[in-house]
């Protein structure tokens, strides 16, 4: 099962992530992306592209199940996952749905797309 790395003196999770976040994201504290790391750790079965990644949930979207996961590996990578909060593995593969995956710059090209201003 992949680890999670904190940094506990802060409670911000995202140090050393600064970029800007479009309208709607916010910065996730500790408490906050673990609960959403666990979840996501639940939903991912073998077969899915997160599956054995280690990733912190950096960010999330405002009145959605959206998350933004930054990738320990390669930390200009970056991952939108709609988690469905089912609370175990999903049965197929293709789910928890990554909307978005790559640079900063691509996830504010994915934003652009809803007309968010980033």
């Amino acid at each position: 099962m992949p680890t999670v790395r904190r940094d506990r003196k802060h409670a911000n999770v995202n140090v050393g992530f600064d970029a800007p976040l479009p309208d709607g994201w916010l910065y996730s504290n500790a408490e906050e992306s673990d609960l959403r790391h666990t979840e996501l750790l639940r939903e991912l079965a073998a077969g899915h592209p997160l599956f054995g990644m280690d990733v912190d949930v950096v960010a999330h979207r405002e009145g959605t199940d959206d998350i933004l996961c930054r990738h320990h590996a390669d930390p200009d990578r970056l991952t939108v996952v709609h988690l469905t909060w089912r609370g175990g593995p999903e049965i197929a593969p293709r789910f928890p749905i990554i909307e978005c995956d790559g640079t900063i710059h691509d996830f504010y090209n994915y934003e652009r797309h809803f007309g968010i201003e980033c």
